[in-house]
């Protein structure tokens, strides 16, 4: 049985190794157990848990390769932005206003209807 610890000190290519090694061992002992020449099934139990340690441990560098990589966009978007591109709050709230007041007031159901009967009379 392996361990994370023992795992985690693998480089990447011995990590697949170990792997594709693995997979071969749970096939022969499904293989056994099939033909009844498994001694103890508790073996591919095993077997599989110890794939999915392995699993995990490609996964952690996996997600630690992301995170070194969103950490380096978090920073490159916490630089500031240059003073002609960057937005007052004034000008943010003036923006605002102005889409107030260019908007159009909402119709109810009973004005619509009475727009369409209107229109109906002029036919």
């Amino acid at each position: 049985m392996l361990t994370a610890r023992e795992l985690r000190v693998l480089d990447s290519g011995e990590l697949e190794d170990k792997l594709r090694e693995l997979k071969e061992t749970l096939f022969n002992l499904r293989f056994q157990h099939a033909t009844g020449q498994l001694d103890n099934p508790m073996k591919i139990k095993e077997a599989r848990r110890d794939i999915a340690r392995v699993c995990t441990v490609m996964t952690e560098r996996e997600f630690a390769i992301h995170a070194e990589a969103f950490e380096a966009a978090e920073e490159y978007v916490a630089m500031e932005e240059p003073e002609e591109l960057a937005v007052t709050e004034e000008e943010e709230l003036a923006d605002e206003e102005e889409l107030a007041i260019e908007a159009e007031p909402v119709e109810t159901e009973e004005q619509l209807e009475e727009e369409v009967e209107e229109e109906l009379r002029d036919l």
